[in-house]
């Protein structure tokens, strides 16, 4: 979590709310006034319990564990059905397995909370509204760990999930989905989503699409092809997976064709490209072939 975003988020939400506009013309005004200026925090009085409990949650962050944790208690003694606080203690655990348990708890409310006329009206938006963000954060944490012990469908299905309720995809989880598929073999879904997604360039999309080439049409003229054109994207990667630099951990910012692009693409695609029989051999003689970029 951005913590320091979600608040600003949630302290312009609840500010907009008090207020009594009497038409979009006031409002804009409002914002106008407002704009470049800090968000003020509600007082604590102004606060519904449930708000309460998502402040003390955005404290937890700034606090070392054991401290954030007993704030976790207090804003699970006020909502027990705070989505973050979950999301909070899934993120601390450093196994999978323990940290599942928090983010499916916190996937089971946002089930109950965001069923029924809510999910009509607002499936396709998800990321949009604030009140679904902590939902959509556990949906992408549960299936990281799924994927970390070995439950490749389970962890598709989650992903496939959350483009449906979110199809921007502004948790950048399109690369990943892809990937599984083509390692999964589910290939008329990898293409389905490739369509979905198409003309997007990236270390992903671009390294994904050679791979997938790879797997279905093994050495031949279009696999050499989009290999080519994704190295020539971003040269980065490939010496990376040939040297056998696997990345520990992920930047916290990348630009697309950079090193951190290439690192955070290596990060999740590195045992895939090991794991395809003859992958690593095939990258090995293109790179030394006169036609390759570089």
């Amino acid at each position: 979590m951005n913590k320091d975003h979600e608040k600003m988020m949630a302290d312009l939400h609840r500010m907009l709310e008090s207020q009594d506009f009497k038409s979009e013309k006031d409002m804009k005004k409002f914002l106008d006034g407002i704009l470049g200026k800090p968000i003020p925090s509600m007082p604590a009085e102004a606060l519904t319990p449930e708000e309460r409990a998502q402040d003390l949650v955005f404290e937890a962050y700034d606090l070392e564990f054991p401290e954030g944790k007993e704030k976790i208690k207090e804003a699970l003694d006020l909502d027990p059905d705070c989505i973050e606080a979950y999301e909070y203690l899934g993120s601390a655990e450093s196994s999978p397995e323990i940290a599942m348990v928090f983010f499916e708890k916190g996937i089971s409310i946002g089930e109950k909370k965001f069923e029924g006329k809510h999910l009509k009206e607002n499936i396709g938006h998800f990321w949009g509204l604030r009140e679904t963000r902590p939902y959509m954060r556990c949906l992408q944490f549960q299936s990281e760990c799924l994927y970390a012990i070995g439950k490749t469908e389970e962890c598709i299905r989650i992903l496939e999930k959350m483009i449906k309720l979110n199809p921007n995809d502004n948790q950048g989880i399109r690369g990943r989905l892809m990937l599984y598929l083509i390692e999964a073999g589910q290939y008329e879904k990898y293409v389905k989503y490739d369509t979905q997604f198409k003309g997007e360039k990236s270390a992903f999309s671009l390294f994904n699409s050679a791979l997938y080439a790879y797997k279905t049409g093994g050495i031949c003229a279009s696999s050499n092809k989009k290999l080519r054109e994704a190295t020539k994207f971003n040269k980065f990667v490939l010496p990376k997976l040939l040297n056998r630099e696997f990345p520990t951990g992920l930047p916290d910012h990348y630009g697309l064709g950079d090193e951190n692009e290439a690192i955070i693409y290596l990060f999740y695609a590195y045992p895939i490209w090991y794991s395809t029989k003859g992958a690593i051999e095939w990258l090995k003689n293109q790179k030394n072939s006169s036609s390759f970029p570089g």
